[in-house]
């Protein structure tokens, strides 16, 4: 098949995306505006990375400074706030055997319909009751059960445990969380997104992807259309709260709690988005809400949105979300999507592209829905196509792309204290740096876009042409320079 031109391994696109490329446009051709101030305050983006170089994936207080760990923990006890104010079960945190937290809902467990005829009455005896899934989408494919009474619901991980050495489809029901591992710089705890500026690229690339449908899945994209035009054309569907996930796509950026700063992943899906817009700017986005701005996600609600995204024709789909398991699991949730998708696929003979991050943890174990076969999993590099500290890797990683300090559209508000030492104001029309595998993932996804209508191809052979231009890193598949970080 036709394949990019060799000269220049893992640099399939070139120096579109370079720096150097990186000039102002004259006002009215301009997607975004030329050198665009991101807020009321402009602040100095960071002189170096060489802080994510030797961060220690666990961020245990041995081996990070009590700022790093107290604002760790801030984090995943937002989280968990931000669950409680979705109106779900409470919600764990628990440290897997690799030192990873995972995030079971108290008192749930997930089977296959087979195992359930198999094990109900030990399930009964156990203290679970059936009760309905309430997802259309992934009827008479699970069950769901529950605890009948709190002393029982902070026992099941035994049972899972056994359950599951006897050969059954049993997990805890787990809450997805963004990248899985917050990434923070170690001297001063900072995480999050950091105000920036952005100097378009030049080229004639507002025909990359034109005709291609990318749906992301994520936090939702911000209300407020932006006055530079970017992701102007997005469809924004109501703040209409409905079942699993519900039918808006609005991203209420200061709601988990109401308390004046943004949520600590607000902006997530509305950033993810953008980079896509950079890399492809005449695809079709789609932008489906599946996560809180908290950083809370059911499995179940990210299972439905990728059917929903693969059923409505995206060409593809950008997951920039993940998590471990308690005993290295994957998600039944995410394996009954995917049976849907292959069916969806089968009946209308084509196929979609499904793109993944592979996580923050650090590690080589797997993060789903990255490890699944049938899900491209994307790894984080630096600038120099190296690896990083905090990126997950390992022989199930297929694709990696630069995941430091990415730069991209971003929403107005103030950061919560809590989450950074200087707390920053982004304003309208704000543009930030990011890090992690989130932000690698959907350069890929973009990729895929502008290759199938540069090469005129289907989504699977874009894919194939890509790797093939890739350059091997070890444990992160094929590197690609896409954007080029900072």
């Amino acid at each position: 098949m036709t394949r990019f031109p060799a000269a220049h391994p893992g640099r399939p696109f070139g120096d579109d995306y370079s720096r150097g490329r990186m000039v102002p446009r004259p006002a009215g051709r301009a997607r975004g505006v030329a050198a665009a101030l991101t807020g009321a305050a402009r602040a100095a983006e960071p002189d170096d990375d060489a802080y994510l170089r030797g961060l220690a994936p666990d961020l245990s207080p041995g081996a990070a400074d009590e700022a790093v760990v107290r604002r760790r923990e801030a984090v995943l006890s937002r989280l968990q706030d931000g669950w409680a104010h979705r109106g779900g079960q409470e919600l764990d945190v628990v440290r897997n055997r690799h030192g990873a937290d995972v995030f079971p809902v108290v008192g749930e467990l997930l089977m296959a319909p087979a195992t359930w005829e198999d094990v109900q009455d030990e399930a009964r005896a156990a203290g679970l009751v059936r009760v309905p899934l309430e997802h259309p989408e992934l009827e008479g494919r699970l069950v769901l059960l529950r605890a009948a009474d709190a002393r029982r619901a902070r026992r099941l991980h035994g049972l899972v445990s056994a359950l599951r050495s006897r050969g059954h489809a049993v997990s805890m029901s787990y809450v997805t969380p963004l990248g899985g591992r917050p990434i923070m710089k170690p001297n001063s705890g900072v995480f999050g997104p950091q105000v920036a500026t952005f100097d378009e690229y030049v080229g004639g690339g507002e025909a990359h992807g034109r005709g291609v449908v990318v749906a992301v899945v994520d936090t939702g994209v911000a209300a407020e259309r932006r006055s530079d035009g970017w992701l102007r054309d997005v469809v924004r569907t109501g703040d209409v709260a409905g079942a699993h996930g519900g039918a808006s796509n609005v991203d209420p950026l200061d709601a988990e709690p109401h308390d004046g700063y943004l949520d600590v992943y607000a902006g997530h899906g509305t950033f993810v988005a953008g980079i896509v817009q950079q890399v492809a700017p005449g695809a079709e986005i789609r932008v489906l809400k599946a996560v809180g701005p908290g950083g809370a996600g059911s499995e179940l609600d990210v299972a439905c949105a990728l059917i929903r995204a693969v059923r409505d024709g995206a060409h593809v789909v950008n997951l920039s979300l993940g998590t471990q398991t308690l005993f290295d699991e994957p998600s039944l949730p995410l394996a009954a999507a995917l049976e849907v998708v292959r069916e969806i696929e089968d009946e209308r003979g084509w196929q979609s592209v499904l793109v993944a991050s592979a996580g923050n943890y650090g590690d080589d174990t797997p993060t789903w829905p990255a490890a699944f076969g049938r899900v491209l999993a994307v790894g984080g590099l630096t600038r120099e196509l190296r690896p990083t500290t905090w990126s997950s890797h390992g022989s199930w990683v297929d694709v990696s792309a630069v995941g430091e300090d990415v730069l991209s559209t971003y929403v107005p508000g103030r950061q919560n204290p809590d989450f950074a030492a200087s707390a920053q104001e982004f304003g309208d029309d704000a543009f930030a740096r990011w890090v992690g595998t989130s932000f690698a993932a959907p350069q890929v996804s973009g990729a895929i876009a502008r290759t199938m209508t540069e090469l005129r191809v289907g989504g699977p052979e874009a894919v194939h042409a890509l790797l093939a231009a890739g350059k091997p890193v070890a444990g992160y598949g094929h590197a690609l320079q896409i954007l080029p970080g900072a």
